[in-house]
């Protein structure tokens, strides 16, 4: 009976399910990501817990993307040394993930502030992860860190399909000649940004102007992007390879703060087969 008159004790049940919450809470906590060589207090009461905010979270591969992140703490004082650091990729080699810049040295109003520059991702679709530590110093406690996971997507381009195409017979002095317009569209490429576009048989045709290489502009946004090329078919047959090539390029004003990518690993390549067949020469039509 005085077991039952305390279970139905309102007091008891709610100081009951207080400490099932708290009991939550903590497992939870244990329970997350964190860096293999964070160090926290022993003391729980005080421990100087660092929030991370990105905006954005998810980048282009593309080394020119940005993304600013916050770290907030109020529980260590101005003037805390803050120290920022790549610390993983899930994929990435540690010179494919990306740098960090302008970051602040010291915790002011609670806070601290660093900016990422995208890594590089080839490849539309692919995904990979990036992890960035902020560890802060407190002068009469101990060290802490914590963790953000940023997410990189790939970029490319995705070419027209293969083409395969009949060409009139060079003795038809009456046929057109044949003229196909390529559109080459790209993801996660800058607007503005060069493509180069070349063929691999100058006996077989030509581009735009009658050129073997010809430089164009992406055209549309970072997402949605696109370049056109006009492929002019000579009245040859066999096989024409059209390549468009894009170099990544780290924002001048970040090439000195950031290390460079590999140049082998800031090309960005497709291509599209043409097929040419000749017709055959038209017979004379008989006359009356």
């Amino acid at each position: 009976m005085l077991i039952k008159r305390i279970l139905n004790n309102r007091p008891f049940r709610r100081f009951s399910a207080l400490i099932l919450i708290v009991l939550f809470l903590v497992f939870q906590h244990s329970c997350s990501n964190s860096l293999d060589n964070n160090k926290v207090s022993d003391d729980p009461i005080g421990t100087a817990i660092i929030g991370i905010s990105g905006n954005p979270n998810v980048l282009y591969g593309n080394a020119s993307d940005e993304s600013v992140l916050q770290i907030n703490t109020e529980l260590v004082a101005n003037g805390t040394p803050i120290n920022f650091e790549i610390t993983f990729s899930d994929s990435l080699p540690p010179d494919l993930r990306g740098c960090l810049f302008d970051s602040s040295q010291f915790i002011n109003n609670g806070m601290a502030f660093v900016n990422y520059l995208a890594g590089v991702l080839v490849g539309v679709e692919n995904v990979a992860t990036v992890n960035i530590s902020a560890t802060i110093n407190p002068a009469d406690g101990d060290e802490e860190s914590d963790f953000i996971t940023l997410t990189l997507q790939g970029v490319g381009i995705i070419p027209p399909e293969d083409q395969d195409i009949s060409v009139p017979n060079p003795m038809d002095a009456e046929a057109q000649d044949v003229f196909l317009s390529l559109i080459f569209n790209t993801i996660g490429i800058e607007p503005g940004t060069i493509a180069e576009v070349s063929i691999s048989n100058p006996a077989l045709g030509s581009l735009n102007d009658g050129s073997e290489i010809v430089n164009v502009p992406v055209l549309g946004s970072l997402d949605a992007g696109q370049f056109v090329v006009q492929y002019n078919a000579f009245r040859q047959g066999g096989t024409q390879i059209v390549t468009a090539r894009i170099i990544l390029e780290v924002p001048p004003e970040l090439a000195a703060l950031c290390p460079m990518p590999p140049p082998k690993d800031l090309v960005v390549e497709a291509a599209v087969v043409i097929t040419q067949s000749v017709e055959s020469e038209t017979e004379p039509t008989p006359g009356p």
